[in-house]
Parts: structure tokens; sequence; C-alpha cells
């Protein structure tokens, strides 16, 4: 059975990460057809096309939809535009991937939900954090060797290098997800801190959260967007272990690392280039196994993971960070 998949939007993140992955796919699963690639400048969609081998290239959605008839379509578009245009797909019934976050705030992003749910259309957001193997393997290891009421606490801190973004939320929102993945619990309350870096552009700012999970466990937050390193990382705290995640390599840790102590002595140790997934960026970090997989479930009739609904708390925490509110109580 074939799979036939078109792309909306062939920009930075797209080049970089999500076309590799397709290339990939293509070259282990032969039924995949990379249809079409759309892209409002037509030199961008052509290169696409050419880079990832995708058989047409087109600058209007409309019109390659209509032509290709796609079973899956991968949206990668600016995030003003992806709420509407994923509203649009979902109607049309055809099984959507969307990059984060799907909607800028809870309206948005419930009336999503609402068309996906009226239309029964398969969905998924794509959080890469929660399909990086590193992450994978952590959250597995989490999984069968304890319950989320278990977990006695969670540092994750989330720092990048000359990033005076106006809007810092839409990349906030990947450490505000990461930690309700791990933890298997949403935030019950946060309270926020900012510190303002006026001088280095509109809105630059440290965000500090601290947060009580409905598990009960304790999560703190620190995004800190002009550092003097690209990092993630976390540490999940239990009774007599932690876990020690480098998620992001970087000049300390170059493919990024997992290790896990117990009674002050390494239990595990993991490196990001000795997973399963491979050594390129787009496989440590995430990217080809969210496609693959979703690709996968589509092709196989499967409901894939990760849907817009177990999104949503996401989009209104970093929402929360947008408004510069101070406190945050889910309801």
């Amino acid at each position: 059975m074939s799979l036939r998949i078109c792309v909306i939007g062939c920009g930075s993140i797209a080049n970089a990460m999500h076309g590799p992955s397709y290339l990939k796919y293509a070259d282990v699963n032969r039924e995949a057809v990379f249809a079409g690639c759309c892209d409002v400048i037509a030199e961008r969609a052509a290169d696409f096309k050419s880079r990832f081998g995708f058989a047409n290239a087109y600058t209007d959605m409309d019109e390659m939809i209509t032509r290709e008839k796609p079973d899956a379509v991968c949206l990668i578009s600016p995030v003003f535009m992806t709420a509407e245009l994923a509203g649009k797909i979902l109607d049309m019934r055809i099984p959507l991937l969307l990059e984060k976050p799907p909607g800028r705030t809870t309206e948005e992003t419930m009336r999503l939900i609402n068309i996906a749910e009226r239309n029964k259309t398969p969905n998924r957001v794509a959080f890469n954090r929660r399909y990086a193997p590193l992450v994978r393997t952590l959250k597995g290891m989490l999984d069968e060797g304890y319950t989320p009421d278990q977990i006695q606490s969670l540092q994750y801190d989330m720092f990048r290098v000359n990033r005076p973004d106006e809007d810092f939320s839409t990349t906030a929102i990947h450490a505000i997800d990461a930690v309700r993945f791990i933890m298997g619990s949403d935030y019950e309350s946060i309270c926020f801190f900012y510190r303002e870096y006026p001088q280095y552009g509109n809105n630059v700012a440290d965000i500090h959260m601290q947060c009580k999970m409905k598990s009960g466990a304790a999560a703190n937050l620190n995004i800190c967007p002009v550092t003097g390193l690209n990092v993630e990382r976390a540490v999940v705290n239990l009774y007599n272990n932690t876990f020690f995640l480098d998620y992001l390599g970087n000049e300390m840790y170059a493919a990024g690392r997992l290790v896990k102590t117990e009674g002050n002595h390494i239990t595990f140790s993991l490196d990001g280039d000795h997973t399963p997934d491979g050594t390129q960026p787009f496989e440590r970090e995430g990217f080809y196994y969210e496609n693959m997989s979703f690709f996968n479930d589509i092709m196989n009739g499967r409901t894939p993971s990760g849907d817009l609904g177990t999104a949503l708390q996401s989009v209104e925490v970093a929402q929360c960070i947008r408004d510069r509110q101070r406190e945050y109580i889910s309801l």
C-alpha cells in the first residue's frame, strides 16, 4: 500500500531537519511517495523538490492537494500561519503532522481540536523532543520502573545563544512540553519570574518557572535565550536515583547524553551518537522518528500519538509567557 505525502513549507527547519528525514524514510520505505512540496516562494519550493526527491513543486497549497490527493500532509509553516492552514487541512480529513505550536492561543488550538474531532482526522503535533532517542530512552526507563507520583522533582534548562526574539514563547514551548512528557503529568500551578533585558531587544527576558505538577512533583524551568551555550538539560530526581539528560549536542557533549545514577554510582550511560536512530542532528533531535512513526501509523491504519489534545496545556502555558503572566492555575 503506497502513502502519498505532501509538504507545506520549505524554509530553514524543513531543509535542515524534515527534508533529510524524508530522504531517509523514502530510502527504507518504498511505499512512500513524496508527491508534492509547496512554498509561497517558487524558487524555495523548486530547490526543496530537487534536494529531497519530491515529484512536483507548488506555490499554492490548494492546487497541490487537489492535484496530488495526498494521504498525509506535513505542515511546516511560520507560526502566524499554522492555525489557519491546519484548520483547512483537518477539514479536508487529510491526516496532518503539524509543527508546533499548533496555535498561538488556547482558542486557536481548541478550534483545531474541534475540527479534528468533528472530521475524525488523525493528527500529530511535532514536538520533536518527545521523539528524540535520548528523551524516549529516559521516558521508557521512567515508565518501566516508576509511577509519575514517585518522581520527586525535575529541573529543565533551555539555554540559547543570541536569540533576542520578540516572542520567545514559541521556542520555550518545547521545554514546557518536554517537562510534561517526561514527568507523565500536567501542570497544576506555575509561578513565573521574568528578568527583562531591554538592552538586547524588545521583550527579551529570562523566564523562570516554579511548578507543581498534578502528580505532586515539583518542576523548575530556566529558559534563557541570550546565554553562552546552546543546551537543553533535564535532571530528574527519585528516591535514591537521579537521571541526567543533555538533549542537545553542544561544545561540552557533542551528541548529547543520558546518565542514570543510583546510590551515588553511575548505573547507566548512553551517548546520543550510540542510539539506533542514527548520528545526524535530524536523527538525534527526534525529527526522523516523529515523521517516520507518523507515516507508519497512517499507512497501517493506526491512530498516531501526540495529537492536538495533548498539546493544549503546553499552548496555554506558552501563552502565559507571551502575556507575561505571573501565575498559572490549571482548571
